[in-house]
């Protein structure tokens, strides 16, 4: 992956990392009031659903008079935890509310026997007592990422498995764990269930041989570890390896509707040598209702084992093409002298426009009132960045704006109205253009609005996270947690100044990986007027690995010799569990094996790993 390839994904990612409003927001945070208030007390409270033994709680506790809202200071608080069905309360927290009625309590989650508790609440001052309970769940979560040596198998080969399975709040190890690992055939029919214990590691493996005559197809495992499971497919089928591989490249990374498209197949043995005077067949398909084929070519491949060919595409493409991207997909087959025939497929991507444009608010929707930023992402049909000058219309008001290298850019505006009618044209210096009418929506219904904003998405560890807080309520306080895996690692309430507030916010060693940034106001009525963003903060602890091997080429039955060096993050050598699979190259000419992105895995929350935005023509290396 090139240098501006890895910095285009990681401007994307910091676009798209902003979206994600935590639609589970409702299950790390919840509101509470006594349905029917007994004296003139009244008792607000603010706090996690979901806990973990041995993690930072936090709760935010509001004391105030009923009827007109004022704060009641100095009200005496105290918090604990007991199971639901009854048994030995364990106080977390006690102290007194400060002059605005406030107080947020912070401690350590304890160990406890059974997941289902009740956080307590009790309030005295001079206007009286509140007691209010909210159900929690207090268990450790983790991830299992499940691995194999190779996508595809033949009937009677072996199955190598590997699971990794982590505390999904910190990322050490499961020591000891039992993980069940269950293989489903192609037809449904479990053939395979064994347990396995975790090393100190958090790694545990299994070998699945295959029999001789098995179902042929998907072959599902599902490794299970408590309520968390993770799931991996791989191919069982009978395959004869590869003699040679093919390639099929075009002179153009994307073409419009009837445009002629020129390029070449080259076919090459796997020890180098070029398939000369091998038959090439070239179709292509179009998808309408159904798969068509529109292409029929045939040749032989020169010296150097390259054939180089034309065509026109056709004139229309049902769907994609008008408004977004097509596919036209080529096929390419090689037969060599020996009667082997390999073959590769390519897709080409086909559209009416040379530019592809999206638009997203910063907050998913618009919140009226306060600036907004909306982002604006240009691209080429094969989902290069485009840089452009773009002229947008707001509701009928017209502004200029520009996208950069990497295609990304941004329009601040204050919409008036919670809707507004987008148009957006877009232009580059080789005059390819693009047009797109969007229609935006409000993030939410609600009088009074937040909006969360930090200077970006991807941080390291030992930076500063500058945020900024706008409101359309002036005065009080606005507060802000950070979270991570559900579990608060650090609060503050942040006095508001003419409809902003801010923080600096230092990213110590513990704030590290998906953090859930909430900022929100808490109403006299009890409503939560918030927002949310997602941030990715890398821990800088990465592995560096190096493999070396005692020569370049060994005759089958030989001894290799490798040496495997692992440092830590300081470059000093450090201790590690290896996975090593030693597999044919001519496999994964068969059938690609999906990246590990082990890191990744863990660093990002679920949410984030499966998309909630459909970009069409935006490759994401």
């Amino acid at each position: 992956m090139s240098r501006k390839t890895k910095n285009w994904s990681l401007i994307i990612l910091a676009a798209l990392l902003a979206l994600f409003l935590g639609g589970a927001l409702g299950g790390i945070l919840y509101a509470a009031r006594l349905p029917e208030h007994l004296g003139e007390q009244e008792t607000l409270i603010l706090g996690q659903s979901r806990l973990i033994p041995g993690a930072p709680g936090a709760l935010h506790v509001q004391v105030q008079r009923h009827g007109d809202a004022a704060p009641v200071a100095e009200a005496e608080v105290r918090v604990s935890l007991r199971p639901r069905e009854g048994g030995r309360r364990e106080v977390l927290y006690t102290g007194t509310t400060d002059d605005q009625g406030r107080l947020t309590a912070a401690f350590t989650v304890p160990e406890v026997d059974d997941p289902a508790q009740e956080i307590v609440v009790e309030t005295k001052s001079a206007l009286g007592r509140d007691r209010l309970a909210q159900p929690v769940t207090v268990r450790r979560s983790y991830k299992v990422l499940l691995t194999t040596d190779k996508p595809i198998y033949q009937p009677g080969q072996q199955i190598l498995v590997r699971a990794l399975a982590l505390d999904a709040f910190d990322r050490t190890p499961m020591a000891g764990g039992e993980i069940e690992l269950v293989i489903a055939d192609a037809k449904g029919n479990k053939v395979f269930r064994q347990t396995a214990t975790t090393d100190e590691w958090g790694v545990a493996a299994w070998t699945f041989p295959l029999a001789a005559e098995v179902n042929h197809g998907n072959y599902k495992l599902t490794a299970a570890l408590g309520d968390t499971s993770s799931e991996k497919t791989v191919a069982v089928k009978p395959y004869v390896l590869p003699k040679f591989k093919v390639t099929a490249t075009t002179d153009e990374t994307f073409y419009r509707p009837g445009d002629r498209v020129s390029g070449q197949v080259e076919a090459a043995y796997f020890f180098g040598k070029a398939v000369e005077g091998g038959d090439v067949q070239l179709t292509g398909w179009v998808y309408d209702v159904e798969r068509r084929q529109v292409l029929d070519l045939k040749g032989r491949t020169d010296a150097e084992g390259r054939f180089a060919f034309e065509f026109d595409l056709p004139d229309y493409f049902v769907g994609g093409a008008e408004e977004g991207v097509a596919d036209f997909i080529l096929e390419a087959s090689v037969t060599d002298g020996a009667k082997h025939t390999e073959q590769v497929s390519i897709r080409i991507p086909v559209a009416q426009q040379g530019i592809l444009i999206e638009a997203v608010p910063e907050s998913g929707g618009l919140k009226p009132g306060l600036e907004n930023i909306l982002y604006l992402l240009t691209a080429y049909p094969d989902g290069a960045p485009a840089q452009c000058e773009l002229t947008v219309t707001v509701n009928g008001k017209t502004y200029q704006a520009q996208t950069g290298p990497y295609g990304l850019g941004e329009l601040r505006f204050t919409p008036d109205t919670p809707y507004a009618d987008v148009g957006i044209t877009a232009r580059d210096a080789l005059g390819h253009g693009g047009e797109r009418i969007l229609f935006l929506e409000p993030a939410a219904w609600s009088s009074s609005q937040v909006l969360l904003r930090p200077e970006r998405a991807v941080y390291r560890v030992g930076e500063t996270m500058n945020l900024e807080v706008l409101t359309t309520e002036d005065g009080g306080s606005v507060y802000l947690d950070i979270t991570r895996e559900g579990q608060t690692l650090s609060t503050r309430a942040l006095p508001i100044e003419q409809g902003r507030a801010a923080a600096a916010v230092d990213l110590t060693p513990d704030l590290y990986g998906t953090l859930t940034l909430h900022a929100y106001r808490l109403l006299p009525s009890g409503e939560i007027v918030r927002d949310t963003r997602l941030v990715v903060v890398d821990a800088a602890d990465e592995l560096a690995l190096d493999v070396r091997l005692d020569r370049d080429v060994y005759r089958p039955g030989e001894t290799a010799d490798l040496q495997i060096q692992v440092r830590g993050g300081d470059g000093a050598g450090t201790p590690a569990a290896l996975g090593l699979a030693v597999v044919d190259e001519s496999v994964f000419a068969l059938q690609e094996q999906d990246p590990g992105f082990a890191k990744l895995y863990f660093l990002l929350e679920k949410e984030l790993l499966e998309p909630k935005f459909d970009l069409h023509g935006w490759s994401f290396p």
